[in-house]
């Protein structure tokens, strides 16, 4: 089973990229497997580590006398295991399937939600694992091919540092009459302490001291706050697989094929009918087909070497002098890749272009295959390889989604081997270009891995609030649909600002007429993800008028369709532009022209924002804050001439998720959809309106957040609100429910709930609710029958792993005819192999695929 250990509540083990050596270098399968083993153990909370004999039941390629490492694992045998990574936020996703492969924990993470989920309606979709993106990368298809292997694992290593330092501190542990958020130390008398809060006590100043070390440590490697927010996010809102070394028998021997044969022709595309033998013949060919037919992938990449390009379609044979659809989207991302890789002393930045005419074409070539095998039905075959025993012909008969992703080819560099010292160094790993003279193979490809992660499904992000900036937007282990008993609500951020014209003067400690008597809050946002941004807004309305859900309640998709509903009603919501774009349109970090527009404090993404005046609320008002944008319509057109097959419009996931609303596609109970309103939405931010220029009401506010060292914001310019002697800080925004400086007692005191919720703000409220006698008794109903559904649970769960493999199959069936995509074109009807030249630009052979004086690659 997955190599995990039981998740510690607390971990301090965390092993510093600093212990290593700051010049990369190449790594051996051995020291691979060591390293995944440490991160499966140190990082169980955000990674798997599995294999595909595991997983799937897939033989081992090999002899006895290879890959004997192997031994190491608790699961091996004669021949190569071939190791898969998956990186996903269990806490927050815990009925995903990929979690229950993590068989030691998954009722652990099943456990933090079951017990007090919010709105379920008693299914297994609701916290949205189903809308999570999958992307694929695998690291070696060619065994001598060695720079994709350690450039993945040293970028996976990135990301888990930060998702669990960015998870810290865990609200779960914080204890729940908040004595250990004083920080004041104080040591509790023998006779008068409670051992067991004092240990919630201890834990809770344990979770706090990590979290500030942690942070401290990764800003010393080169990873800032920024950065260490952007790789939480990529952990926590999508679910990558890695398989590093995909030939684990070839990369052992250092060899290109997996016993003698190339695996990168090893795929049902292309080929001729009467060569169907020839294909998923290897292992490995059959690791990334199982991983497939599980997952829905939009993007993916595959690391090879030999020369220094990145490719995308086409790369058969039959499209040789023909365009792929979808042509500019892969255009953008390819050039993007290039952009953020940079180039270093010697190599310049990648060039770009199609695999016909960057690299050559191949018959059987997994890029085409994972590009066009669901809708170019007439280029595939069934297979049936008579290799290990021989391999099911339906496994390679692909529903209408399952083959749609943009699966780029890499070839990181000339030398299959490069020295060591134009690999990178450890330090500054983020910084594009030439990384500060830190750049080189490893490193400039862990950075175009990331990217992959990012562009594979947008995301807008508000970032701060009247001055304030959240910091908090996309926390590792929290689902905002519920976590804790919680929603939207009370998991995303709040913010209190002061009634119409008043401001507090902490100095003086009175409450009095703020300098600039206006009731407007000045709100920012970003968009990522993306390249162009057509159109972006910010809207908000009272809370009270939405759903007690924000997301669907049968499969978690966020926003659900009643909440679109809502937040469409101009009576309820205002709609807002941004007031520092000249256009409607802009662009983000990683379009070719760079981010526009930004601000000072932000030259990395486009950063958008507007004044909103919140007069016409009374004081107490809880107003709900969304940023949206819509992005990539480029991509949608004008279809090329010379694309083929002919008047093909978009058939990628990538480019119909944004572009078109009627898009739907399914495939191991993964979704991918179209936006039902075209908008991508952020979050909900809550804004409390002041509450009725209560003196009282500030003084508990700002006496609590100077407690607590709560975010605050002044009117200050100063970023501090420190001021000369007689002078006076003026307080614009508070952020009462930050992590480190979570205003415990102001919550249930100033932000009241939205009235159409039924459960309370944030538990433990005051004494006169907690004491009262109905909540005593439904307290107690509530644990007699959390009681009986729990022994359901135990006798259901026993039988989880057994049925994993038959409802994926289940599911299957079921999809096979789900697909939609609208008025776009899809199974289009092929009229052959088109006449391909001998000559004319570089090939191979199509008869016995022998490259003669062109040098092996792809």
């Amino acid at each position: 089973q997955p190599y995990n250990s039981p998740p510690p509540r607390h971990h301090h083990h965390h092993r510093s990229i600093q212990q290593k050596e700051e010049q990369y270098e190449i790594l051996p399968s051995h020291t691979i497997l060591e390293r995944m083993q440490n991160l499966a153990v140190t990082y169980p909370a955000f990674v798997t580590l599995t294999t595909t004999q595991e997983w799937f039941g897939l033989p081992r390629a090999g002899h006895e006398s290879d890959c004997l490492f192997d031994k190491n694992y608790p699961v091996s045998g004669t021949g190569c295991n071939n190791y898969v990574l998956i990186i996903q936020d269990k806490a927050a996703y815990p009925e995903d399937p990929d979690v229950a492969l993590d068989r030691d924990n998954v009722d652990h993470y099943l456990n933090l939600e079951e017990s007090s989920s919010l709105g379920d309606n008693n299914n297994n979709h609701n916290s949205g694992w189903k809308h999570i993106p999958d992307v694929f990368l695998s690291g070696a298809v060619h065994g001598n091919e060695r720079v994709g292997p350690t450039s993945l694992l040293e970028m996976t290593e990135l990301l888990l540092g930060a998702a669990h330092c960015e998870s810290l501190p865990r609200m779960r542990h914080k204890p729940s009459d908040d004595v250990a958020s004083n920080n004041n130390n104080t040591t509790l008398s023998s006779e008068n302490a409670n051992p067991q809060k004092t240990q919630e006590e201890e834990d809770w100043k344990r979770e706090l001291f990590d979290a500030q070390n942690c942070r401290l440590t990764l800003e010393g490697e080169g990873i800032h706050p920024h950065h260490r927010r952007w790789l939480a996010r990529l952990v926590s809102s999508r679910r990558t697989i890695v398989i590093p070394t995909a030939n684990a028998l070839g990369y052992s021997r250092n060899q290109r094929e997996e016993d003698a044969i190339d695996p990168n022709r090893d795929f049902p595309f292309d080929i001729r009918e009467n060569e169907k033998e020839k294909c998923m013949q290897t292992v490995a060919g059959r690791s990334i087909n199982e991983l497939f037919r599980s997952h829905l992938f939009p993007v993916g990449l595959t690391f090879h070497g030999g020369m220094e390009v990145i490719a995308y379609e086409w790369g058969a044979p039959t499209y040789l002098d023909n365009d792929a659809p979808d042509a500019i989207a892969q255009n953008d991302i390819a050039g993007a890749y290039s952009r953020y890789a940079g180039g270093f002393s010697g190599h310049v930045a990648y060039d770009f272009g199609t695999m016909n005419d960057k690299v050559y074409y191949v018959r059987g070539g997994m890029e085409d295959w994972a590009f066009a095998g669901s809708w170019d039905p007439d280029r595939v075959v069934q297979c049936a390889p008579t290799t290990f025993g021989g391999y099911p012909a339906e496994k390679t008969t692909y529903n209408n989604s399952t083959l749609r992703a943009f699966n780029m080819l890499i070839e990181t560099s000339t030398p299959k081997t490069p020295q060591r010292k134009d690999l990178g160094k450890r330090t500054n790993p983020l910084e594009g270009g030439d990384g500060g003279g830190n750049n080189g193979h490893i490193v400039r490809n862990l950075r175009l891995a990331l990217l992959a992660v990012d562009v594979v499904e947008p995301y807008v992000s508000i970032r701060q609030v009247g001055g304030l900036d959240l910091e908090d937007d996309v926390v590792p282990g929290v689902n905002l649909r519920r976590y804790d008993g919680k929603g939207y609500f009370e998991n995303g951020a709040i913010i209190w600002t002061p009634g119409v014209g008043e401001g507090k003067d902490i100095d003086g400690g009175d409450v009095r007429k703020m300098e600039d008597p206006s009731s407007s809050v000045t709100i920012s946002w970003t968009v990522g993800g993306a390249f162009n941004i057509d159109e972006t807004e910010l809207i908000f309305g009272p809370w009270d008028s939405l759903p007690s859900n924000l997301a669907d309640g049968n499969d978690g998709a966020y926003p659900s369709v009643q909440t679109l509903e809502v937040i469409s009603n101009i009576d309820d919501f205002i709609s807002v532009s941004p007031s520092n774009l000249d256009s409607t349109a802009g662009r983000s970090r990683w379009h070719v022209d760079g981010p526009h527009p930004t601000a000072s404090s932000d030259d990395i993404n486009p950063t958008f924002e507007v004044t909103i005046d919140t007069s016409a609320y009374p004081p107490g008002t809880n107003l709900a804050v969304f940023a949206k944008a819509k992005v990539d319509r480029q991509w949608l057109g004008p279809i090329s001439e010379n694309v083929a097959p002919s008047n093909m419009g978009p058939v990628s996931h990538i480019v119909n998720a944004r572009g078109n609303p009627n898009y739907y596609a399914t495939n191991a109970g993964k979704v991918i959809r179209g936006r039902q309103d075209d908008w991508w939405y952020s979050s909900p931010v809550t804004l409390v309106v002041g509450g009725a220029a209560s003196e009282a009401e500030a003084d508990q506010i700002f006496a609590e957040a100077e407690t607590n060292h709560a975010p605050i914001s002044f009117v200050s310019n100063e970023s501090d609100g420190r001021m000369d002697e007689g002078g006076s800080r003026l307080v614009k925004a508070v952020h009462v429910n930050a992590r480190i400086g979570y205003l415990p007692h102001v919550m249930d005191t100033v932000v009241s709930h939205p009235s159409n919720s039924a459960h309370s703000l944030f538990g433990g409220g005051g004494a006169s609710t907690t004491k009262s006698m109905p909540f005593l008794l439904g307290t107690l109903g509530i644990a007699i029958f959390v009681l009986l559904v729990l022994v359901g649970l135990v006798r259901r769960r026993r039988k989880r792993n057994m049925y994993a493999r038959q409802r994926l199959e289940s599911i299957a069936e079921d999809e096979a005819d789900s697909f939609s995509a609208g008025s776009y074109r899809d199974d289009p009807a092929m009229d052959g192999d088109v006449e391909v030249p001998a000559y004319g630009r570089a090939h191979v052979d199509d008869e016995n695929e022998d490259l003669n004086e062109i040098d092996v690659i792809r």
